[in-house]
């Protein structure tokens, strides 16, 4: 991580600056200072998972947390170009990944920048959504028939959830390969009530799963 690059940006989203936040980044970009997967690994996920508040006024901190995700959501949005202009074409036939956030699951960022290593990597990765009940989820597989299903999680309060989700996926579904990511199966035994096929630690591993998953 280049950390003057990161504290540059950390001082524009302190300052709730999305402007100069977002015209920063693309500057990087255009002068070619960062890669994408740079802009992922060392600015946005790192600006996110290390927020910290140090006001009493916990509701401050609240809608301070929103603000943030909010203008990393629109750099995300404004550099989709880059993820077309980069992404491979491996295969006329490319496996076919859905990302998707299980219902109660609101914390959607690092499911799209997931989605976005895939599409770098060469995959037909689609993003459902945050918050998608299960019944929909199924309707999304059947419709769509991936190879492989993401399941984002950040709440460790939603694996429950996830699990009955996991359940069902395999009830339905026993050939589509279940992948878990996110901050909540960082806690220990998180997956171990869990079917699934492949557990992601960081976006960094979807380089290994595509050696692995050609």
């Amino acid at each position: 991580m280049n950390q003057l690059l990161y504290d540059r940006f950390l001082t524009l989203l302190e300052k709730e600056d999305k402007d100069q936040a977002l015209t920063y980044v693309l500057d990087l970009l255009e002068n070619k200072t960062i890669s994408l997967t740079e802009l992922y690994n060392d600015l946005l996920t790192p600006s996110l998972t290390n927020f910290s508040c140090q006001l009493e006024d916990k509701e401050i901190c609240i809608w301070k947390e929103h603000a943030r995700t909010s203008i990393i959501r629109t750099i995300l949005e404004a550099t989709y170009p880059y993820v077309i202009q980069k992404k491979s074409a491996k295969s006329d036939n490319p496996k076919r990944v859905l990302i998707v956030c299980p219902q109660e699951e609101y914390h959607e960022i690092g499911a799209i920048i997931a989605t976005n290593y895939f599409l770098l990597a060469g995959y037909d990765a689609r993003y459902i959504g945050a918050n998608t009940p299960t019944p929909e989820i199924l309707s999304a597989i059947k419709a769509l028939k991936p190879d492989f299903i993401a399941l984002s999680v950040t709440n460790y309060y939603n694996l429950f959830t996830t699990k009955k989700l996991t359940e069902a996926i395999k009830a339905q579904f026993p050939d589509v390969k279940i992948i878990l990511g996110g901050q909540a199966f960082t806690h220990p035994k998180a997956t171990d009530q869990l079917l699934f096929d492949i557990h992601i630690q960081q976006v960094d591993d979807i380089a290994d799963f595509e050696q692995v998953n050609k």
